[in-house]
């Protein structure tokens, strides 16, 4: 399977570069339907009597509508920076916490790695650790990952590595006795009534959406867990950091009740939407979890994407707007539609 789409959180091309006066509202998702692009949308916009949302479908099959499952891809690492911020509101992690002090049998290469240089993708550990589809566990997945070559010294440089998120994810694992999906259900999303995100627990073959006819689905149109996970649940090439299922307007309710500081602390999401580290070209940033692009006329969008062959998802936050967008499709649809509701406003 293709990675290039999920592993890098830039796609350039399709990153239309916004105005406060093209940020895409609730309205704007109709026009989608001129676009002919079979995906599934949502807007989220803070007005004076509150949160107003709109969920738009333009998917072939259907199950129902705004009530598809759809794959997260790489957005999966805005969910499990939320996760890991919820340990340190909790006192269980801190963000200066080594990876010496949280896993096991740590080698001195990677024993001073810090949750925030994961978080921020400065650990140095390598950009991937495998196929997605591969049967593997967790404590493979880490063998496997401290026993690779650091790309690059610990804090000395932004280097894009879905298994920091995978370690991100074991090590709530190992603090907290619960599986990572578990924890995430239980103590993040339920006690603060939010719909289901996860992996097999939340997942609903009658509700996912289709693949794209592409290789890596031998060119059929599959459900998530066949053409994404490679089976009934994804193993740890996946865990943390790509392949969560939710529905759209499922992400919406989370990253509202995230950025409105009702799962975490106000001082702990002003540290997630920080510029901590500059991607490459000093354009954009990385947070926690999520990409941080300051326009000049004073705006700010927070965002990530995330992908493979058979899926793709994008969601964008507009400050001091509080708009939020999300889509998410099969193939590169959900890039396109991203880029088609911006060029036209």
């Amino acid at each position: 399977m293709a990675r290039w789409i999920r592993t890098l959180p830039i796609i350039a091309a399709l990153a239309p570069v916004w105005a406060l006066a093209d940020i895409p509202d609730p309205d704007a998702l109709t026009a989608l339907s001129k676009a002919d692009l079979p995906v599934v949308a949502a807007a989220r916009v803070a007005t004076a009597s509150g949160l107003q949302t709109e969920v738009e479908s333009f998917l072939r099959d259907e199950p129902g509508h705004g009530e598809a499952l759809v794959d997260l891809g790489s957005v999966t690492k805005t969910v499990t920076a939320v996760v890991v911020l919820h340990l340190v509101d909790a006192g269980l992690v801190s963000l200066d916490d080594e990876l010496r002090d949280l896993l096991p049998d740590v080698p001195a290469d990677k024993a001073g790695i810090t949750v925030h240089q994961l978080l921020t993708h400065t650990s140095g550990l390598p950009e991937t650790s495998g196929d997605d589809e591969e049967e593997l566990g967790r404590d493979a997945f880490l063998s496997r990952v401290l026993a690779a070559p650091l790309g690059s010294e610990p804090g000395a440089a932004y280097l894009y590595s879905n298994p920091g998120y995978g370690a991100l994810a074991a090590i709530v694992e190992i603090v907290t006795g619960k599986s990572y999906e578990r924890y995430l259900i239980e103590d993040v999303l339920t006690p603060n009534d939010l719909p289901p995100i996860g992996y097999a627990a939340v997942y609903d073959e009658d509700r996912s959406i289709l693949s794209a006819r592409v290789r890596s689905s031998g060119y059929l149109r599959r459900p998530i867990a066949q053409a994404s996970w490679g089976g009934a649940e994804p193993g740890w090439n996946l865990v943390g950091n790509g392949g969560l299922v939710t529905t759209a307007e499922g992400f919406l309710e989370f990253w509202s009740a995230f950025v409105d500081g009702r799962i975490v602390s106000r001082p702990l999401v002003a540290e997630a939407l920080t510029p901590h580290v500059d991607e490459g070209d000093g354009d954009t940033f990385y947070g926690y979890g999520l990409v941080v692009e300051p326009f000049q006329d004073g705006a700010t969008a927070y965002w990530h994407d995330g992908g493979n062959e058979a899926f793709s998802a994008e969601w964008r936050y507009f400050a001091p707007e509080g708009r939020t967008v999300f889509i998410a499709g099969p193939g590169a649809t959900a890039f396109e539609a991203m880029e088609w509701i911006g060029e036209a406003r």
